[in-house]
């Protein structure tokens, strides 16, 4: 028969895998997100720049088109 003490280790048991368990997903659930993050930052970078680059490209069209006009 299960004593007091013997009940208590395994409610302690218990409680210390749960607590385990929750941390190990709240870790991956802020990793995630973190790395989401790190990402849309990246992208929007290299977004602007590619919008910098198309407006660059704009201009020398135009340029050229001038000078082909002219």
């Amino acid at each position: 028969m299960i004593d007091c003490c013997e009940l208590a280790k395994i409610a302690l048991y218990v409680i210390a895998g749960a607590f385990g368990v929750i941390l190990a997903l709240l870790a991956m659930f802020f990793g995630y997100n973190l790395k989401l993050g790190a990402r849309t930052a990246k992208l929007e970078k290299k977004n602007g720049k590619e919008l910098h680059e198309l407006e660059e490209l704009k201009k020398e069209v135009n340029q050229l088109k001038k000078s082909k006009n002219a």
